[in-house]
C-alpha cells in the first residue's frame, strides 16, 4: 500500500469532537504509546460509560484489540482478538456510515488476516456506497474529505494492489469484480481498465485486453503506459504494423520523466524494423 494510505489506516483518527471524547481519546493515545494495555482498556471501559456515542470510541476499540491481537507475535493474528476489532469497526461504519476511516481500517485488516473473499466484498461495497452518498466521506471531527473521488480510487487501486502482489492467480476473478465495480459507477477509471486488461493478458484472452486498452486510450490519449501496453498486446497477437504504430506513439507522448518507457518502446521498435 501506499505510504499515505497506511498511515490513514494506521493512525485511525484519534481525534473527537466533543469535550468527553477529547480527554478520553487524549487519556488513550497516551497509554498506546506507552504500550501500557491495561491502561488503555480502563479508559476504554470509563469512556464507553461516559459517551457510548461518539464515533472516535469505535475506532479507539479497534485499535485497541487490533494491537491486543498482535500482542504476542507480529506474525500472527488472534483469532478472538481480531473478532472483537472487525466486530467494533463494522458496529461503527453501521452507525457512522460515511466515515471513511473506519472503513479502510475494516479492509486493511481483512487484507492483513488474508481473508480476501471478505476483503473484496468491503471494497465493492466502499465502491456502492461512494457513489450512493457522491463521495461526501467524512474524517477526523466529521469534516469532508477533501478530493473524496480520488482518495476513494487510490484506495481501491493500493488495496487491489495487495491482491497482486500475492501471485495468486485465485484472486484474479476478485480484481475483476472490484475493477467492473467502478466502472459501473466511474466509467472514465482507466486503471480499472488496466487491471482488467493486465489480468486478461495473464489468462490469454489478448482480445479482451485490447479491447479494454483502447477504451482506456479514447478516455487518456495522451498516455504513454496505456500506449505502450496497447503495442506489446498487438506484438503478441501477430499485429506488427500496429505495434509499431503504438510503440511510436509511445514515444511521442512519454514525458520527460518517463524515459523508462520511451526507450522500452523504442527497444521493441527496433526490435520489430
Amino acid at each position: 500500500m501506499k505510504k499515505s494510505l497506511i498511515i490513514l489506516v494506521t493512525a485511525l483518527l484519534f481525534c473527537s469532537y466533543n469535550m468527553y471524547g477529547q480527554s478520553f481519546k487524549a487519556q488513550f493515545k497516551a497509554a498506546i504509546d506507552t504500550k501500557n494495555m491495561a491502561k488503555a482498556e480502563e479508559i476504554l471501559k470509563a469512556w464507553d460509560l461516559e459517551d457510548a456515542n461518539d464515533a472516535e470510541l469505535y475506532v479507539s476499540y479497534f485499535n485497541f484489540f487490533t494491537l491486543k491481537s498482535m500482542e504476542k507475535d507480529s506474525t500472527k493474528v488472534d483469532k478472538e482478538y481480531l473478532k472483537k476489532a472487525l466486530d467494533f469497526i463494522t458496529e461503527g461504519t453501521e452507525r457512522f456510515p460515511t466515515r471513511f476511516d473506519m472503513r479502510l481500517g475494516k479492509i486493511y485488516m481483512l487484507g492483513k488476516v488474508k481473508d480476501y473473499q471478505l476483503f473484496t466484498n468491503e471494497i465493492v461495497k466502499l465502491i456502492q456506497y461512494s457513489k450512493k452518498i457522491e463521495n461526501n466521506w467524512k474524517g477526523e471531527y466529521f469534516k469532508l474529505l477533501e478530493h473524496p473521488e480520488d482518495m476513494l480510487s487510490g484506495a481501491v487501486q493500493d488495496f487491489q494492489e495487495i491482491m497482486f502482489s500475492t501471485g495468486d492467480t485465485a484472486h484474479y476473478s476478485k480484481i475483476v469484480d472490484i475493477s467492473e465495480e467502478m466502472l459501473k459507477y466511474y466509467p472514465g477509471h482507466t486503471q480499472s481498465l488496466l487491471n482488467i486488461s493486465t489480468i486478461s493478458i495473464k489468462r490469454g484472452n489478448f482480445d479482451r485486453s485490447l479491447d479494454v486498452l483502447l477504451k482506456a486510450d479514447k478516455i487518456k490519449p495522451d498516455n504513454s503506459v496505456l500506449k505502450y501496453n496497447i503495442a506489446y498486446v498487438y506484438q503478441v497477437k501477430g499485429d506488427k504494423v500496429n505495434a509499431k504504430k503504438y510503440y511510436q506513439l509511445t514515444i511521442d507522448n512519454a514525458k520527460e520523466k518517463e524515459n523508462e518507457i520511451k526507450e522500452a518502446a523504442q527497444k521493441q521498435l527496433n526490435a520489430l524494423k
